[in-house]
């Protein structure tokens, strides 16, 4: 029997690197060949993805072609940095909040019976990420008025018309939806990301001020929450949704947008920080959703 110390091999693994473009592009063209030469992409996905910067490049990248990439980028005055992907912000899947309140100290969530789940003191929350989500349209079937099946069939019949089917009869109808507003609240130490929906958040808080309808709530709530959080960060988004500008500015195209845009803005503010720190000044926040996705 042997004795001593011995350690196992462990395989060698390059950490794997995600690229964070902060700038719009300009001229997605120009930097095709550079992106398509080093990631190995279609240059058309490249092109198409550069058009929708900034966001999260989608792939993951060993560290020559990430040097390689912001080498590149750094020429062409284009704001980006690298995250090792085990350390990139998750904020999936946030908590969905159905209770909250907006008190002097910190914002209380609750269970859906009113029990305190969980509290964040307002210089706990770090970035506040506020927009609305198109709903799908709802489908009906609308049926006709028509006469008794043997009498139509009679006069197709008359007509030398076979009987018509029956599927035929149905129209689908339309309703469009209203968008739903929704919230991501982030704080920190530790990091969680809590969820607010429009249509399924209890206002009772608000007590005197609470409004008949969602619709009429949700915009007090989300005044009364960035107010208190005054130290966090707020998203375009946010901004764009509290002085009610053009709806371009906070619209998505759903949760899972939102969540990326989010992910994507908590980065910048980030960059901001660590830019301001060292002296620099980083290029004027970005303006509405349209981020490309990870």
């Amino acid at each position: 029997m042997m004795t001593g110390e011995f350690t196992l091999a462990m395989p060698n693994s390059a950490p794997r690197y995600r690229l964070v473009i902060f700038d719009a592009i300009d001229d997605p063209q120009v930097l095709r060949p550079m992106v398509c030469e080093t990631t190995g992409m279609h240059p058309t996905d490249v092109v198409q993805w550069l058009a929708r910067a900034p966001g999260v490049w989608p792939q993951p990248l060993d560290e020559p072609r990430v040097r390689k990439l912001l080498d590149g980028l750094y020429e062409y005055k284009v704001a980006a940095e690298a995250w090792r992907a085990d350390q990139l912000p998750d904020l999936s899947p946030p908590r969905t909040v159905h209770r909250a309140a907006c008190l002097d100290q910190g914002l209380r969530i609750e269970g859906l019976r009113g029990e305190p789940t969980h509290w964040v003191p307002w210089d706990r929350v770090e970035m506040i990420c506020a927009g609305k989500v198109t709903a799908e349209d709802e489908v009906r079937d609308v049926h006709k008025q028509r006469w008794p099946s043997a009498v139509v069939a009679g006069i197709r019949a008359l007509a030398f018309r076979g009987p018509r089917p029956r599927g035929r009869m149905a129209r689908a109808h339309r309703i469009p939806r209203d968008p739903v507003g929704e919230i991501l609240i982030v704080r920190r130490d530790p990091r969680i990301a809590f969820r607010v929906l429009e249509n399924q958040m209890n206002y009772a808080y608000l007590g005197n001020r609470l409004k008949s309808s969602a619709a009429e709530n949700f915009p007090i709530f989300l005044t009364d929450l960035c107010a208190r959080a005054d130290q966090a960060y707020l998203t375009p988004s946010t901004r764009a949704l509290l002085e009610r500008r053009e709806q371009s500015e906070f619209m998505f195209p759903s949760s899972q947008a939102i969540l990326d845009y989010a992910t994507h803005r908590l980065l910048w503010s980030w960059y901001r920080r660590d830019s301001e720190a060292q002296g620099r000044e980083p290029d004027q926040d970005g303006e509405g959703p349209d981020q490309g996705s990870s």
